[in-house]
């Protein structure tokens, strides 16, 4: 011992089990942030419920668009119950349709909720491809009761994503009734990208 300490001497050792501790020290404080954070991912604390966002969701559009194929088959679940309904001979896209609707109520119709409807499809379509571009006919079969009974696209546009899209959109479009049955009528888009 040296005169005037109260210490013991150092030994050649006596440094590696203090660095063993501090590393252990290390190595629950490490658990301890990892623990706590796993925590927090399971039960949110009472109060501070953040709101879940969808991501992109800055990029949802205003209009909504059916999933599902919202067309021929709606309530058809309801009508199981019912009398079987028969059948009809030929499909929609095949019937003789001799029916009217003034074109003025036609373009009125068109230029609402439809022609968003179909812009929002062209969008999505762009999120996949930025130069998408071209022209979309669609051709409706609109029944008696004013319905879409069946819809076809077709144009330069040639995306089928956006194809699709719009067919689910256009079974749920409502039109006037027309007069002396269905009508079949052709809608012209021209879709670019919004500078």
């Amino acid at each position: 011992m040296t005169q005037g300490s109260s210490l013991p001497p150092l030994k050649k050792n006596d440094g590696k089990y203090g660095i063993i501790a501090l590393v252990l020290l290390l190595v629950a404080v490490v658990l301890w942030f990892f623990v706590r954070d796993c925590r927090s991912d399971r039960e949110p604390e009472p109060g501070q419920v953040e709101p879940e966002v969808e991501p992109r969701a800055q990029f949802a559009p205003e209009i909504e668009i059916p999933e599902d194929d919202a067309g021929l088959d709606a309530g058809s679940e309801q009508e199981a119950d019912a009398e079987p309904v028969q059948p009809t001979p030929t499909r929609p896209a095949d019937w003789i349709c001799n029916g009217t609707i003034p074109a003025t109520q036609l373009s009125q119709v068109i230029r609402g909720q439809p022609s968003k409807q179909v812009q929002t499809c062209y969008e999505r379509g762009l999120k996949d491809d930025n130069l998408l571009q071209g022209s979309m006919r669609v051709l409706l079969t609109i029944g008696a009761s004013g319905g879409v009974k069946a819809v076809s696209v077709s144009g330069s546009l040639n995306d089928q994503q956006v194809y699709n899209c719009v067919k689910r959109v256009a079974k749920t479009w409502k039109f006037p009734k027309p007069e002396n049955g269905c009508v079949r009528t052709e809608v012209p888009f021209q879709m670019m990208p919004k500078l």
